[in-house]
């Protein structure tokens, strides 16, 4: 899978991205180029659009292992946008095996509100420009 993030450290946001399909080393690769970015800090707000995501190849195991080196703390509130039962339930395993606090953990299917619960407006654009790192696919 194609994907990438942007940094807002000003805002203290992640803005990741996936499209196409999702593999358990395109995880792996997100959360490590996210922890070695100097930019980055455990507790920044997330938004995760898995919306273009088609196929899904993550393992059970593969969600472990990324959990493992989950760059995010525990308290970092996160939002992830999905539009399957599948990747709902993967992202829900996810966050179990995060030991992430369901008050900041967060899994939406329309963009608007999983803005809005992050604490942006539900009018918000994903921002434009490049990303800061695209990886995959």
């Amino acid at each position: 899978m194609p994907a990438s993030f942007r940094i807002d450290a000003e805002n203290g946001i992640v803005y990741s991205r996936g499209w196409g399909s999702l593999t358990d080393d395109d995880v792996q690769a997100h959360a490590q180029a996210l922890r070695a970015d100097p930019r980055f800090e455990a507790g920044f707000r997330q938004l995760v659009d898995f919306r273009d995501v088609t196929d899904i190849r993550v393992t059970s195991k593969g969600v472990r292992d990324v959990a493992e080196v989950n760059p995010f703390s525990r308290d970092a509130r996160r939002a992830f946008i999905v539009v399957n039962d599948e990747a709902f339930g993967l992202t829900r395993m996810f966050g179990f095996f995060t030991e992430s606090s369901p008050e900041q953990f967060g899994i939406f299917r329309e963009i608007g509100p999983a803005f809005d619960w992050i604490g942006l407006p539900a009018t918000a654009a994903w921002p434009g420009g490049e990303p800061d790192a695209t990886f995959g696919g």
